[in-house]
């Protein structure tokens, strides 16, 4: 008989697979008035959703919490989304809610959403275009308004982590209508002055004190800065575009302060750190180098240094050994070839020469056939007038000097 009976628990876990089931359930979207908040150390919140006509026990898992823009608290009039399920312990159903955001605001935050989807898309929040922050800061420019206590808070955090930083403060509105303009025009100018680091802070605030950091032309202007660029901005529940884009957000403006400096005494412990190991490495080296050297010395080379070259004579000899074994082989069979051709060479020598010898007497003979002096001794003379050969009358006039070479001599003359 047992066996017809269901146990409580089979139950309400059939019940809650039911509603789970149920599409319409899985995504609802309610508005009411939150009361009997409970936040839990987690960070997940407790609350009942209510309305003048009824109530619902209601969670919201830290996971969620957290991306809100607001702090809750009782009385909100908020707009909820979520789903509906069965807690299978108690058999209760309540509301599970993924976001929220106060009624009467419910523009703001479609807004915010459909901006943040639409420069995601774009790849302006994406890890490989985030800077990264200078690890010892030089000059670091703070974006703030003047008298803000947030400002206060950086100035404190910065000269007692690290007084050494130069800070220059850039006051701008951070609120109210058309002050993303001025934080435009501010970063713009930031950008060109080599600083290391920007710091762009406030307080917290609603979401319509926030709104300046969620405009669309300001974000763009974050994406382009060549300087990194450090955002704290609100609470820590507190997001807006701005942080999505920066190259690092922070909860705070203490904590955006704390991201930018390094701590003196840090620095000052790393550095004794760093030289005790650098000089237990400059002595580990140095035993090292000493045991090198103590081994190089006391190799055989440096006792007796012929036997350094000892193998390459050995090599030089059987090199030299093979050579002329080979030349005298080669000698050998090669010598009858070797005559017949010196003998073959040397009849051709001695027919061109020969032949060059007869050629040579036939041109001698020509030339003397044509010889000036055997036209002399025929009775001819030369003559010159000033070194010049004479070979017309016309070259010549009464009185002239001329020079008169004969067969066996010269003899001067005077023409009549």
């Amino acid at each position: 008989m047992d066996e017809k009976y269901l146990s409580v628990f089979a139950l309400n876990k059939y019940i809650k697979a039911r509603m789970n089931s149920d599409y319409q359930l899985q995504d609802v979207m309610i508005k009411g008035e939150i009361s009997n908040y409970r936040p839990h150390p987690s960070g997940h919140m407790y609350f009942t959703l209510k309305d003048e006509n009824a109530s619902v026990n209601a969670i919201m898992f830290a996971s969620n919490a957290k991306r809100m823009a607001f702090h809750a608290n009782n009385g909100d009039k908020v707009l909820v989304r979520g789903y509906v399920s069965v807690y299978e312990k108690t058999g209760q159903y309540q509301l599970y809610i993924r976001e929220m955001s106060r009624d009467g605001l419910g523009n703001l935050f479609i807004q915010f959403e459909e901006l943040k989807k639409k420069l995601s898309s774009e790849g302006l929040f994406n890890e490989e275009h985030k800077k990264p922050i200078p690890t010892i800061p030089q000059r670091i420019a703070v974006l703030s308004a003047k008298q803000g206590a947030a400002l206060q808070d950086v100035l404190r955090t910065i000269k007692g982590r690290f007084p050494a930083a130069r800070i220059i403060i850039f006051p701008i509105p951070v609120q109210g209508k058309g002050a993303f303009i001025k934080i435009i025009e501010t970063l713009k100018g930031i950008d060109q002055l080599n600083f290391s680091t920007i710091l762009l802070v406030r307080g917290g605030g609603s979401i319509e004190d926030l709104w300046n950091f969620n405009e669309e032309a300001l974000v763009r202007c974050i994406y382009e800065l060549k300087t990194p660029i450090i955002t704290g901005v609100g609470h820590e529940t507190d997001f807006t575009l701005v942080d999505f884009v920066s190259d690092l957000r922070c909860a705070t403006p203490t904590a955006a302060a704390v991201a930018a400096t390094p701590h003196v005494d840090e620095l000052t412990e790393s550095v004794v750190h760093k030289k005790v190991q650098l000089q237990t490495l400059l002595t580990r080296r140095l035993e090292i180098e000493r045991q090198h050297l103590n081994h190089l010395r006391s190799h055989y080379f440096f006792k007796d240094p012929h036997r350094l070259i000892e193998n390459d004579l050995l090599k030089m000899m059987q090199y030299k050994n093979k050579l002329d074994a080979f030349h005298d082989k080669f000698m050998i069979s090669h010598q009858s070839i070797i005559k017949k051709k010196l003998q073959t060479l040397s009849y051709l020598m001695n027919q061109t020469i020969a032949k060059e010898q007869f050629s040579y007497m036939k041109k001698v003979e020509k030339l003397d056939l044509v010889s000036p002096l055997k036209t002399l001794a025929r009775g001819y003379a030369l003559v010159k007038k000033d070194d010049k050969l004479v070979d017309s009358v016309n070259m010549l006039s009464k009185g002239d000097k001329v020079e008169l070479t004969l067969k066996d001599g010269h003899v001067e003359a005077e023409i009549k």
